[in-house]
């Protein structure tokens, strides 16, 4: 059973054509579901729960050769911090169907997700082994069980949009969907190629969970950089173990991602709050504004008083 037939059992209401519009006394938004073969399927969730949800994938060997694509925080329009919410950045998981997935929605949250479910046939030719890069050829194979989270770019962000906002009644506008779908996987794919193969753990849902527990919480105080023996004391888990299996799923070390989530709150903090560029480095605990600028140039593409600039002339 799909997420939108458990939404509706357990809402008492029914899907139309592919829609699940969410009951007020649950919350609000929709979701949309596009069956574009049998290989290839694509739900857009645009809703808001007003108590905690906890949905729960089980893998197994009737999903083992499904590869799901999960693009998270994606629509622009909806891009912004939630009071019960830290930093949150457009990312997207890739995840093979016989591991477990289990994702907790904190209450009054907006969901913003396209997720693209391919067979693993299909991929297999987009993705040529024998030519193709080794660490994309391994994503169709079916060894064992992996999962990957990778930040986004800004072009998926735009394409996304594009499909969120797609008249469903237009002509040929399933073929266009289908074909932005495949755009997307292409772009992510792209990126996922440029990363270092490294040494991967075998998953279990409690090591991911703790993973995402670490990242979920390397937000909580931008100020100060993760203290790597504490969380790995916190979490039971020996250091090294927690560094690997941290950069197998995320693709960077646990002190380049809290870099990664400081740059961005950087940018949110000039963009949308307007805080001057010293005050923004100031509030992110830098005492060295020359420091701050080239972290900022190295993470955005330009220096903060630039992106500042471009920021206000855009307004």
């Amino acid at each position: 059973m799909g997420l939108i037939e458990k939404l509706a059992a357990f809402t008492k209401t029914k899907s139309d054509n592919g829609l699940f519009v969410l009951p007020e006394s649950y919350g609000k938004g929709s979701i949309r579901s596009f069956n574009f073969s049998s290989q290839m399927n694509m739900m857009i969730s645009q809703c808001e729960f007003k108590e905690e949800m906890t949905i729960k994938r089980t893998g197994g060997d009737s999903r083992k050769d499904e590869i799901t694509f999960s693009f998270r925080n994606l629509f622009q329009q909806d891009y912004k911090k939630h009071a019960n919410q830290g930093v949150t950045i457009p990312s997207v998981q890739v995840s093979a169907g016989d591991i477990d997935i289990e994702i907790l929605i904190p209450k009054e949250t907006k969901i913003n997700t396209i997720v693209i479910t391919i067979h693993m046939d299909l991929l297999k030719t987009w993705i040529n082994a024998q030519d193709e890069n080794k660490f994309l050829a391994s994503i169709t194979l079916r060894d064992k069980p992996y999962l990957y989270d990778h930040i986004i770019s800004n072009e998926i962000q735009q394409l996304a949009n594009k499909i969120a906002l797609k008249d469903e009644k237009e002509q040929l506008s399933h073929f266009y969907l289908k074909l932005k779908a495949e755009e997307m996987i292409y772009l992510f794919l792209s990126e996922l190629s440029k990363r270092e193969s490294v040494t991967s753990y075998l998953l279990n849902v409690s090591d991911v969970k703790t993973m995402y527990a670490i990242k979920d919480s390397l937000s909580t105080d931008l100020s100060n950089p993760p203290d790597l023996v504490n969380l790995a004391s916190f979490w039971n888990m020996s250091e090294s173990k927690m560094n690997k299996l941290f950069k197998q799923i995320f693709g960077n070390s646990i002190y380049n991602y809290y870099q990664v989530l400081r740059m961005n709150e950087a940018a949110y903090l000039i963009r949308e709050e307007k805080l001057s560029v010293s005050e923004t480095g100031y509030r992110l605990g830098f005492s060295n504004l020359s420091h701050f600028s080239r972290i900022f140039e190295k993470h955005i593409g330009m220096k903060p008083k630039k992106y500042s600039a471009l920021s206000i002339s855009l307004k």
